[in-house]
């Protein structure tokens, strides 16, 4: 391989006789060509084209390699000039200059060199199209391409079956340099090739032709192969010539679904009067993505299509049904809200979801009494209808909570409210207040299962009314900390609010509620402790240990109402942890002074729920002597 090198001495030529003389000895001891390359620095700039001509007459490897050298000379002068002797080597030079191409230094002035040779340099590319090196080989295709000599095309078809996918790519693009469109036809044979990246490079060159490629690629329709017809089409819709479309809407019979997608994706590249009847005819293809393709392709045309998609809403087939109206939705006019609505009653099931989906993004509070309807009607669009209420907001709310109907119905309808959240709770807020019947009390339920802090004032208010007290207080139990606060703090009402918040207390659930109820239970308020007291009951062994945990430390009126609690208890899993209480070990510590242990026993005695242990404690008193040892000595 030629390299090319970087020669130190500048071309600032001396022209005094003096210097001529510093060389003169030293010339005659040169070979022919260092004497030459001598002359060459120290000629003047318009003999310096001579010397260059004389080392070529020498036609050594040596004086084409130092040709070569000179394009990458700084000065531009120099470079010039040695192209323009470059040309004159003939097939010798080629070569030097086709691996000189190696050299990204001067690889653009070699290019150059072969463009302006022309034709010269074509039988040359043509056999360096044969090369071993694949690299050669595609550059000698791309060459071709930049020299665009018609004699280049049979050899480039055959490079369209090298093995190198970069040959083939050179030899496509090259193909395409040349403008033949008969080229064109081997070209898309190449969609049938197993390197699917090729595929671009071909419809790239499609795209080149233009309409000049429209008769090769309508012929490739018909191809055997469903790859290249299937390019063909991608093609076709790139180049958008008119007259293909007649050929693309037959093509839509297509037996392949990878045919028929890429023809309805080419057919919406074009203009949508010649083609909406052909893309309508694709919405009832059996295959989901050539009916997306369809649906997606009219979409894109807008608001001017949306009285054509509306006149196929009532078309025979059900697929034409429901992808006009998936068409609909995507462009969102306002026009298809009412025809939509009518296909809620379409007896095909998918075509009802698509209505209600459509609906869903067309927002538009026309739809929800129809939609209210198909809830009661329909189970299987629940979850449908819940998402289009949330996408219109509060008047949805208003509707529903309105709306009435079977059991499943309104717990359906309430679950729908829930789900909307934020966008419900301004209404809600407002039935609470001031709403009547049903929806009132449907209002203030699902504000205590929103559970939001903002709605705690509204329900508080609400307690002293005799007809919704009872539900506010129940919603405020489930309120948490703040809302249970709340309650205490309306214990200190009168009447039926004090009466309501009492019973919000006795409603709290959970054991996240344990340390709120157990400090319930030293209120001076004896009512407020009985109320935190039925919870805990309810709460059974669960919350037996943490009660008597409590009762260590409560004053004296305080707890009288936590053993009474204990009492109450009728759970048999709590038994052992009762026993324990009351029966304590020698060998473990009293949680119960003896005062307190006695107090409770006797309690349990009296009016315990667990039969086994009260027994027990009745058996233990009747065998004990006047009972003073058992009253004041823990076992």
């Amino acid at each position: 391989m030629i390299r090319g090198k970087r020669y130190p001495i500048g071309l600032f030529l001396a022209s005094s006789a003096a210097l001529l003389v510093i060389f003169q000895p030293v010339q005659a001891g040169l070979s022919p060509l260092n004497d030459l390359q001598l002359r060459y620095y120290l000629a003047q700039v318009e003999d310096r084209p001579g010397v260059l001509a004389a080392i070529r007459d020498l036609g050594t490897d040596e004086a084409l390699e130092f040709t070569l050298s000179l394009l990458n000379y700084p000065d531009v002068r120099v470079r010039l000039e040695a192209v323009d002797s470059l040309k004159g080597w003939g097939r010798r030079g080629y070569r030097a200059m086709f691996e000189g191409m190696d050299n990204p230094e001067i690889s653009w002035m070699c290019e150059s060199i072969f463009v302006d040779v022309g034709s010269e340099a074509v039988p040359f590319l043509i056999d360096m199209l044969e090369d071993g090196n694949p690299y050669r080989r595609a550059r000698a295709a791309y060459l071709l391409g930049m020299v665009k000599d018609r004699l280049a095309v049979g050899p480039l078809y055959k490079c369209l079956e090298d093995p190198s996918r970069e040959v083939r790519i050179q030899a496509i693009q090259a193909l395409t340099d040349l403008g033949n469109e008969e080229a064109l036809g081997y070209i898309l044979e190449l969609f049938d090739a197993e390197d699917v990246g090729l595929k671009d490079f071909v419809l790239l060159a499609a795209e080149r032709f233009g309409w000049r490629a429209s008769r090769v690629l309508e012929a490739s329709l018909k191809s055997e192969s469903e790859k290249v017809r299937s390019g063909a089409a991608m093609a076709l819709g790139r180049i958008r010539v008119p007259a293909s479309i007649p050929l693309l809407v037959q093509a839509l019979g297509d037996p392949s679904p990878v045919v028929r997608r890429n023809v309805t994706r080419a057919l919406g590249r074009f203009e949508m009067e010649q083609v909406r009847d052909a893309l309508i005819l694709a919405l009832s293809d059996r295959d989901p993505e050539v009916q997306k393709y369809a649906s997606d392709a009219l979409s894109r045309y807008g608001e001017p299509i949306v009285p054509f998609l509306i006149s196929h809403l009532t078309a025979a087939d059900a697929l034409v049904r429901k992808n006009a109206i998936s068409s609909l939705r995507k462009i969102g006019d306002a026009r298809a809200v009412v025809p939509v609505i009518k296909r809620l009653e379409d007896p095909d099931p998918t075509v009802r979801m698509f209505a209600v989906s459509a609906l869903m993004e067309f927002r538009d509070p026309r739809s929800i009494r129809p939609l209210i309807y198909r809830l009661e009607k329909e189970e299987k669009i629940h979850w449908m209808v819940s998402f289009a209420f949330m996408e219109i907001g509060q008047e949805a709310v208003e509707e529903l909570l309105d709306a009435t109907g079977s059991q499943e119905f309104c717990f359906v309808r309430n679950l729908i409210i829930l789900r909307m959240g934020d966008k419900a709770i301004d209404v809600l807020h407002e039935r609470a207040r001031t709403g009547s019947g049903n929806a009132r009390l449907n209002a203030i339920t699902m504000l205590g299962e929103l559970k939001r802090p903002e709605s705690i004032p509204v329900l508080s208010q609400l307690l002293g009314e005799e007809e919704v007290g009872w539900v506010a207080a129940h919603s405020m139990a489930r309120m948490g900390e703040e809302g249970w606060r709340t309650l205490v703090s309306d214990c200190s009402g009168k009447g039926v609010q004090r009466a309501n918040a009492l019973r919000g207390l006795s409603m709290i659930e959970g054991k996240e509620a344990y340390p709120f109820l157990l400090e319930g239970l030293s209120a001076e308020d004896q009512e407020i402790r009985r109320a935190v007291s039925s919870p805990l009951v309810k709460a059974g062994a669960d919350a037996v240990a943490h009660v008597v945990e409590r009762m260590v430390d409560l004053p004296d009126e305080c707890f009288q109402d936590a053993a009474e609690i204990l009492c109450r208890i009728d759970d048999d899993r709590a038994a052992d942890s009762i026993t324990s209480a009351l029966f304590p070990q020698p060998w473990t510590a009293v949680t119960l002074d003896k005062d307190r242990l006695f107090r409770f026993r006797q309690m349990y005695a009296s009016r315990g729920s667990l039969d086994r242990i009260r027994n027990r404690l009745r058996a233990e008193i009747k065998s004990t002597s006047g009972g003073g040892t058992w009253q004041r000595v823990a076992p």
